[in-house]
């Protein structure tokens, strides 16, 4: 199934078992600890939980959109590859590798 792996967010100890490399557990949970101190330092809330959930709720938000954008990016490079008509807005011969980057980076 995978390798346990030790992370550390925002103060607990977690333990994952993850077929992920430790180095990208890592980089996950710097990303949700910084986000945590982000919050924590715009204040509001004293309750610990609540600022790991806002958090956890403003990454999986930056998730849907991207996720938007690159369905919308993928249709536009679609209609183009199949000569339906010009797309809008920037695209680059660089495209389809960053639709493949992209789609990788969403599973």
């Amino acid at each position: 199934m995978g390798k346990r792996i030790d992370v550390n967010i925002a103060g607990y100890a977690l333990t994952v078992r993850t077929d992920r490399s430790e180095e990208h557990m890592a980089r996950l949970a710097e990303t949700l600890n910084g986000r945590v101190r982000e919050i924590q330092k715009q204040g509001g809330t004293a309750n610990y939980l609540n600022v790991i959930m806002l958090a956890a709720m403003e990454l999986a938000d930056e998730v849907l959109m991207f996720e938007e954008r690159f369905q919308e990016v993928k249709q536009q490079v679609g209609c183009a590859a199949e000569g339906k008509g010009r797309h809008q807005g920037p695209v680059g011969p660089e495209e389809p590798d960053l639709l493949a980057t992209l789609d990788d980076a969403l599973k």
